[in-house]
């Protein structure tokens, strides 16, 4: 099997290698059957190109004749929840909902992100009429999804 360790690694040099410093790992998988499953973001976004560069960075250092695998990398959609700090950075001012550990929602404007976690500024609404501002490490996030809307 494949290790997962050398795909990031492979990312991590395509991204110095091509001076795309704004572009960053979201997730790698790799199944038992080596089917490699890479997502990756960026600071301005991803196009398909990017995503095709990537793959065949990462195609050109494997071994065919050694394992067999299948391939696929693409950017980290909008309705996917947000994983890495980076991507909670890239979306500061974005309407998110935040779904705590505790259970918890919380609705708001991505106010700030560092590498510890997040504040989030909740709009006054019926149920609570001041505006609210929660301060929540990363830790204390099960899920956290950009609000899409078509305004």
């Amino acid at each position: 099997m494949i290790d997962k360790r050398k795909i990031s690694d492979l990312l991590q040099a395509f991204f110095e290698e091509s001076g795309r410093s704004d572009l960053f790992e979201v997730g790698v998988s790799v199944s038992p059957k080596n089917e490699i499953k890479v997502h990756i973001d960026g600071m301005q976004g991803v196009d398909i190109d990017t995503c095709a560069q990537v793959s065949r960075h990462i195609e050109a250092a494997l071994d065919r004749d050694a394992e067999d695998f299948e391939l696929t990398v693409s950017s980290a959609g909008l309705d996917q929840p947000l994983k890495v700090s980076r991507q909670y950075i890239k979306n500061t001012g974005r309407e998110v909902k935040i779904t705590t550990r505790d259970g918890e929602t919380l609705k708001g404007i991505l106010e700030s992100a560092d590498e510890q976690g997040v504040t989030l500024r909740e709009e006054p609404n019926k149920k609570n009429p001041e505006p609210r501002v929660h301060t929540l490490t990363y830790e204390q996030i099960k899920e956290t999804k950009i609000v899409i809307s078509f305004k």
